[in-house]
Parts: structure tokens; C-alpha cells; sequence
């Protein structure tokens, strides 16, 4: 009975361990990508979309065969909405799921936040985020796959200046790294083209009432309102309010309001206002060959500032392709990519990360943004 037993634990253990191995074996096949978006907190529901533009991005690699005939992993890890969750989830990407190279946020403040660790890590990471000093600190591991906001802030006021014709402008501006960047941009090339700051105001994400602030700029004879705003939901009720008040000047946002979640939820009050945006949706061949997927994917138009994740998991996948999978020659890789042509526009990096270099004024008609003007300031 005791040399029975013994066998059959034996005999257990040798196919316990050969399960192992096979697993083992499986995952040794598969390239861990990791992508940190916001799945939980007050960023949820744009972190939606971003999670449908990637995993559009993940179908079409691994239909294809994948990457050098390995399937990509995609470890998806919750950033909680927060500087501290984005943190926590770079961590666990990297040190528990073992990915490879990182598509990581949108978020400005929580880019910095994770911009440190990124660099000792080493590891290639993919952002959406838009501040101007996130690719100029020194950190050779981050590469922007959406214009800054240097290029934004320009597109706003040569649109102003030039198109508008207005001279007074006012700002009102979130106070984290995105709106108070951008902000300061833009009374930098307000003041850069002869026109006139007549003040600046500011929120906090998630305030309820602009009444105050939006009153404050018509007081001070503003003709033209630049809104830079991170969240959608944010920029939805300001387009309310100002309505409220009877559009007492022009408007003129920052990406999030052109943004799908912020036109559904201002509604009729979007109509008419102006903002800027990363590309004109249909413009070229590779962006209608997307709308197209997505929409027989999802049966719903895709959203224009969640494509960025879906550029960014097919440059990473092209990189690897070319390299293998060697971080820093996949950052090489990723510096040496020119004339890419993705769903948001064309691809050619600057040595210092920064993959597109325009921006389009657009003005939102039924729900959609049209386009205006488009402003290229080129590699910088």
C-alpha cells in the first residue's frame, strides 16, 4: 500500500510539474506589454475608451500574428484615477506582471508622478499626457504620442489673433499640471503676439459651481475665454455655465472639450464652441481604415482623445518587431521611428520623445468637432 501510494504521489508531482512547465513555456511565448489606465476612480470613464482603443490595437497585432510569432500579453494594472494609484500600478506592471515596455496615462500629474520611477526602471513607456516639461526633464524612457501643449496653446492663439480676430483674453484653468501648464503657455504667446491677458482664473477638478470665475472674466472685458480643463466631465460644466450666463464671450478649449464624454454630457450647450484637438477625425486613410474597425468592433463612433493608446501599443509593437525584446534598443527603436503613419496622424520622433508636432482648431456641430484650422510647428 505504501509503495502504491508513493508512485501515485510521485506520479502526481511529475504532472503537476509538467503543467508548470507548459505554463511556463506558454507565458515565455507570449511580450508582457503593460497599461496603467484609470479604471476605477473619477477618470472611468474615459479610461473606457482608452481600454476599447488598445484593446482594438491588441486584436489586430495578435491577428496578425503577433509580434516576431509572439502573442502580446496586454497586463492591464487599475491607476485609481490618482498620482499615487498611477505610481503603485508602473510598480506592479513591472515588478509583478513582468511587462516588457509600458503604455502608461493621460494624465499630466500622474506622468510626473511615475516619471522617476520609469527612468530607474528603464523601461519604455508610451504617454498621452500633454504638459510641455514631461519629455524635457532628462528622462530618456518617455515618449508622447499626442502634441503637447505648446503646440495647443499656439494653435489657440494664432487662431485668436489671426481667424477671430479678438485681442482680450481671459483663462480659466485647472490647478494641476495640465491646466496650470497649459495655461501658463498661453498667456506666454498671448502676450508673444501683442494681444491682451485680462485675467486669469483658476478651479480645482471636480468643483461643482465657475459661476464665480466665469463672471469675473466677462467683468473684466474678456472677448475670448481659453478653457484649459483636464477632465471632461469638468469641461461639460463649464460649457453649461457659460451658457447659463448667455456666452458673455467666445470659448475655446483645451482637447477635453472636444472630448466625446464632455459633448454628451454638455449636450446642446457644446454646440457652437471651439476647441482644439490632436487631429480631424476622417482626415487621412489610416484614421477612417480606424473609425471603421472600431465602429464594426464596438457599433459606436470612437473617441478622439483615446486613440492615442491604440497609436501607442502598435509603435511599441513595431519597435519590438524591428529590435526583439531589448528595452534600451526598443528605445532606440521608438527615437528612430519617422513618418509612422497612425490613426492620429504622422509619426516622426524628436530626440527628446515627442512623436506628433500639430493641432487643429475644430468647433463642435451636432455632436462632432469640424475643422478649422490645423497649426504644425514641427520636431522640436
Amino acid at each position: 500500500m505504501n509503495m502504491e501510494r508513493n508512485f501515485l504521489v510521485a506520479l502526481l508531482s511529475i504532472m503537476v510539474l509538467a503543467v508548470v512547465g507548459s505554463a511556463s513555456l506558454a507565458d515565455a511565448q507570449d511580450i508582457r506589454i503593460g497599461f496603467t489606465p484609470p479604471v476605477t476612480g473619477a477618470s472611468a470613464a474615459e479610461g473606457s475608451f482608452q481600454i476599447k482603443a488598445i484593446k482594438l490595437a491588441l486584436k489586430e497585432i495578435n491577428a496578425a500574428g503577433g509580434v516576431n510569432g509572439k502573442k502580446i500579453d496586454l497586463r492591464m494594472v487599475d491607476n485609481q484615477s490618482t498620482n499615487p494609484g498611477a505610481l503603485a500600478a508602473l510598480q506592479k506592471a513591472v515588478e509583478q506582471e513582468k511587462a516588457l515596455v509600458l503604455v502608461g496615462s493621460v494624465k499630466s500629474t500622474q506622468i510626473l508622478a511615475m516619471s522617476d520611477t520609469i527612468k530607474n526602471y528603464g523601461i519604455p513607456t508610451i504617454v498621452g499626457g500633454t504638459n510641455v516639461t514631461l519629455t524635457r526633464q532628462g528622462n530618456p524612457w518617455l515618449f508622447r504620442v499626442r502634441p503637447d501643449d505648446s503646440i495647443a496653446a499656439l494653435a489657440m492663439i494664432k487662431y485668436i489673433k489671426e481667424d477671430a480676430k479678438l485681442t482680450k483674453v481671459g483663462i480659466l484653468h485647472d490647478t494641476d499640471a495640465f491646466g496650470a501648464g497649459g495655461a501658463d503657455l498661453v498667456e506666454k504667446y498671448t502676450k508673444e503676439n501683442g494681444l491682451t491677458l485680462v485675467k486669469r482664473e483658476k478651479f480645482t477638478t471636480k468643483d461643482k459651481d465657475y459661476t464665480a470665475q466665469l463672471l469675473s472674466l466677462k467683468n473684466a472685458g474678456a472677448q475670448v475665454m481659453v478653457v484649459y480643463a483636464p477632465n471632461p466631465e469638468d469641461a461639460a460644466v463649464i460649457m453649461r455655465q457659460y451658457r447659463q450666463l448667455g456666452s458673455p464671450y467666445k470659448y475655446l478649449g483645451s482637447p477635453s472639450s472636444q472630448h466625446k464624454d464632455a459633448i454628451n454630457l454638455a449636450r446642446e450647450a457644446s454646440e457652437g464652441l471651439l476647441a482644439v484637438a490632436d487631429f480631424v477625425p476622417g482626415a487621412t486613410e489610416a484614421n477612417r481604415k480606424y473609425a471603421e474597425d472600431y465602429k464594426k468592433e464596438y457599433n459606436e463612433e470612437y473617441d478622439g482623445l483615446s486613440i492615442w493608446t491604440y497609436d501607442g501599443l502598435k509603435i511599441l509593437a513595431n519597435a519590438i518587431k524591428k529590435v526583439g525584446e531589448d528595452r534600451a534598443k526598443i528605445r532606440d527603436a521608438i527615437l528612430a521611428t519617422q513618418g509612422y503613419k497612425g490613426g492620429l496622424g504622422t509619426f516622426s520622433f524628436s530626440p527628446n520623445g515627442d512623436g506628433l508636432h500639430e493641432v487643429s482648431v475644430v468647433q463642435i456641430e451636432k455632436g462632432n468637432p469640424k475643422l478649422l484650422k490645423i497649426v504644425n510647428v514641427g520636431s522640436k
